[in-house]
C-alpha cells in the first residue's frame, strides 16, 4: 500500500467514524421514547443509578484492561477484556438491583440508563479517535495500525453500528429485567454477557453481518425473556 492509497483509506475511516459516532446517539433518544410510550414518564433516578453503575463497572475492569495490554499482544488483551467485562457489568448490575430497585419499570429505566451512557462514551470515542486518524504523532500512528488492522461495525456503515447498539439496548435492558425478576440468574446473564462479547470481538473480523445479527437475535430472546420473568407487560 503506498503512502497516498493509506492517507486515502485514513480519510475515509475517520469520515466513516464521524457518521457512525453522531448515528449511533440517535439510538438511546428512540429506546428512551419507546420506553416513555410503554411506560410513561422517564424515571429519572433509576435512569441515572443505571448509568452510574456502567461507569462503576468501567472503572472495575480498567485494571485487567491496562494488566492485560502490558503482558499479552493487543489481540489478547482485547479478548482478556471481553472475557472481564460480562463479570464486571453483571456483579454490578445485581447490587444495582437488589439494593435499590423496586419495581419491573425502575429495572426497565436502569437497563436504559446502563446502555445510553454507553452509547454516549462510545461515541465520544469514535469521534475522538476519527479527529486523531488524519493527524501525526505516536498516538495517531498506533490508532492507524489498530484500526487498519480490524475490522468492526464502527468501520462500516452507520446501520451496522446503529444495529450493534440496538441490540446492546436489548441486552441491557433483558438483563437488567432477569436479575430483577431472580437475582440468581445473574449466573445466566453473566455467561451470555461474556459469551456475546468475546465471540464478537472474535468474529467481527470475518463477517460484521453474521455477528451482529447473530447478537441481535440473542438481544431479542434475552429481552423477551426478561419481559416475561419480570411481568413488567402486566405492570406496564
Amino acid at each position: 500500500m503506498t503512502a497516498l492509497e493509506l492517507d486515502t483509506d485514513l480519510q475515509k475511516l475517520a469520515a466513516q467514524s464521524r457518521v457512525n459516532g453522531i448515528a449511533v446517539l440517535g439510538v438511546p433518544v428512540v429506546v428512551f421514547l419507546a420506553l416513555a410510550l410503554w411506560l410513561g414518564p422517564p424515571e429519572v433516578v433509576p435512569a441515572a443509578l443505571g448509568a452510574a453503575g456502567w461507569i462503576l463497572a468501567l472503572a472495575l475492569r480498567q485494571p485487567v484492561a491496562l494488566i492485560a495490554n502490558r503482558l499479552t499482544t493487543k489481540e489478547r488483551a482485547t479478548t482478556v477484556v471481553g472475557l472481564a467485562s460480562g463479570p464486571a457489568e453483571e456483579s454490578v448490575r445485581l447490587l444495582l438491583v437488589v439494593l435499590v430497585l423496586r419495581s419491573s419499570p425502575a429495572a426497565a429505566w436502569a437497563g436504559a440508563g446502563w446502555m445510553a451512557i454507553e452509547v454516549v462514551m462510545i461515541a465520544v470515542n469514535v469521534l475522538v479517535i476519527a479527529s486523531l486518524l488524519t493527524k501525526d504523532g505516536p498516538k495517531s500512528v498506533e490508532l492507524r495500525e489498530l484500526l487498519l488492522d480490524q475490522a468492526g461495525p464502527q468501520s462500516t456503515g452507520p446501520f451496522w453500528a446503529v444495529l450493534e447498539r440496538f441490540s446492546a439496548a436489548g441486552l441491557h435492558l433483558g438483563f437488567t429485567l432477569l436479575i430483577f425478576a431472580q437475582p440468581w440468574l445473574v449466573l445466566v446473564t453473566t455467561v451470555v454477557h461474556t459469551l456475546t462479547n468475546v465471540l464478537a470481538v472474535r468474529y467481527a473480523k470475518q463477517s460484521v453481518a453474521r455477528v451482529e445479527l447473530a447478537v441481535l437475535g440473542t438481544a431479542i430472546v434475552v429481552l423477551a425473556a426478561g419481559i416475561v420473568a419480570s411481568g413488567i407487560a402486566v405492570v406496564g
